[in-house]
Parts: structure tokens; C-alpha cells; sequence
């Protein structure tokens, strides 16, 4: 098994993070199970299956050196730049900008208690929902996704499609949830195609940005990751603030394709160029 994975690496890093979380929601679809803000149903667990491939590829390539690298990329070595913190936490700033919005509307804010309803999870207040978001939702997926896919995708198919290539894989690897998650199973087709998929493809392609501005932070990652489920996809976000956010990083996006096109030479906004990999199988 050793031997299959230092051949195959990142094949075997998405068979494990499909195989692994697969495992704990198609059950969950087979018996019926549904989740939905409050409840105690959770599809929280399945969430970590990228997070425990790349840490097993990982061994497999590279030992322990390996494991320490990327716990070295999951916290914080030095002192933040204030550039980390402007990337890795910019859907938070998305969200002053649609409160804003909606105050200059006269639209009522959000309660602070709507940002601790989420899908899967009980009533548990902010403070426990933004950690368990953070490990899961942003850990659980950033370590394998944006930790160990992209650069290997990025170095083979190139800075953009590497990018999208990920989001394709990325799409897949929910699946299961669409029969789990009522939030995804309330999903028309439209939906479906211009609010996740799009949305995701622009997701990929801002993280792979983020990633790179911040020497490949795996922290920085989730950190993105999370908050902007807390903004976007919270009892909160529903509605006018979800839309706003997801516009947000669709032109993020935007630009980042544009930039990408037209740099000729010069140096790419997505490839990983600001770290290389210091070890290789």
C-alpha cells in the first residue's frame, strides 16, 4: 500500500478523502438522515476525510519530516503580516460591507445568535460553533484541499488548471451531502449550477490566490474557509448577505482569471510560487 502511494500520491490522496468521508454520509443517506440548522444530525464528522488522507499520504512520502511540515503550515511560526490577516480573513469583510449595505437600506440586521445556527450542529452559542467550524469545515477540508492537493495540481496542469481541476474534485467529493444537508437538498438545478458550482469554482480559485499570498498557510486557508461559512452559510447569511458575499469572492475570481490570462511571462496570482516543495517523493 506503501509502494501504491508513493507512486500515485495525489491519486491516492482523493481516493482517501472520498473513501473516508463517503463512508460516514452515504450511510447517513441510506437511513434517511437529514441535518438542518439545531439539529443533533451532524455531517460533521465526514468533513475531516481530506484532512486525515493528506496527513496519511503525507506519512507515506515523507515520514515524520513530513507530518512536521505540515503542522509547521497549520499554525502560526512567526508574527502575522497584516497581509495574512487581509486574505485570510476577507469574507469578514465582505460581511461589514452587506451589513452596511443593509443599514443604508434600512434592512434589520442579523441577530448575533443567527451566526450559531448552522447545519449539523445544535444550539451551542458563537464561540463553540466558530471553533468547531474552524476544525472541521476549515481544517477538516483546507489541510487536504489547499495543505496537499493544489500545489501538486498546480505544478502538473499549470496555475489556472490546476486551480479548476480542484474544483471540480472538490465538487465531486460533495455529492453525498445533496441527499443529507437540507440546505443543498432545497437546491433547484439554477441553483445547483450559478450558486454552488460557480461559487465553489470561484472559491478554489480565491483559495489558491490565498494560499499563495500567504507562503502557503494552511491556516490561512481554513481561516478563509470558515469565516466565510459563518457569513454565507449561517441562519444569518440567508438571503441578501450570502448573496453579497458570494458575489464578493465570483469577482475576486473574476479578476484573479483575468490576471492570470494576461500576465504573458510574468509571474502567476495561483501557482503556489511563493514556496516550493522541500521535499519530494
Amino acid at each position: 500500500m506503501r509502494a501504491l502511494i508513493r507512486r500515485f500520491p495525489t491519486v491516492s490522496f482523493f481516493v482517501l478523502a472520498y473513501a473516508l468521508s463517503w463512508s460516514y454520509w452515504i450511510p447517513m443517506l441510506v437511513t434517511g438522515q437529514r441535518v438542518a440548522p439545531g439539529s443533533s444530525t451532524t455531517h460533521f464528522p465526514g468533513l475531516v476525510g481530506p484532512a486525515i488522507a493528506a496527513l496519511l499520504v503525507q506519512a507515506a512520502l515523507y515520514g515524520s519530516a513530513g507530518l512536521r511540515e505540515l503542522w509547521r503550515r497549520m499554525i502560526l511560526v512567526s508574527r502575522p503580516s497584516g497581509r495574512f490577516w487581509r486574505y485570510s480573513l476577507s469574507p469578514v469583510g465582505f460581511l461589514i460591507a452587506a451589513m452596511a449595505a443593509m443599514l443604508a437600506f434600512s434592512k434589520p440586521l442579523p441577530a448575533v445568535s443567527e451566526f450559531a445556527r448552522f447545519s449539523g450542529l445544535p444550539e451551542l452559542g458563537l464561540p463553540i460553533v466558530v471553533l468547531l467550524v474552524l476544525v472541521f469545515g476549515g481544517y477538516g477540508e483546507e489541510l487536504g484541499w489547499r495543505g496537499f492537493a493544489l500545489e501538486r495540481l498546480q505544478k502538473r496542469f499549470g496555475p489556472l488548471g490546476g486551480a479548476l481541476l480542484l474544483a471540480v474534485l472538490w465538487a465531486g467529493w460533495h455529492l453525498p451531502t445533496f441527499g443529507v444537508i437540507q440546505t443543498y437538498r432545497e437546491m433547484t438545478p439554477p441553483m445547483i449550477v450559478f450558486g454552488f458550482l460557480l461559487g465553489l469554482t470561484s472559491g478554489s480559485l480565491v483559495l489558491a490566490n490565498v494560499a499563495n499570498r500567504t507562503s502557503g498557510s494552511v491556516l490561512a486557508a481554513s481561516l478563509w474557509h470558515a469565516s466565510y461559512n459563518l457569513t454565507a452559510a449561517t441562519s444569518a447569511g440567508g438571503g441578501f448577505i450570502s448573496a453579497f458575499t458570494t458575489a464578493c469572492v465570483m469577482v475576486w475570481a473574476v479578476v484573479l482569471v483575468g490576471l492570470e490570462l494576461g500576465r504573458g511571462k510574468g509571474r502567476s496570482v495561483l501557482l503556489s510560487g511563493s514556496r516550493d516543495l522541500k521535499m519530494e517523493a
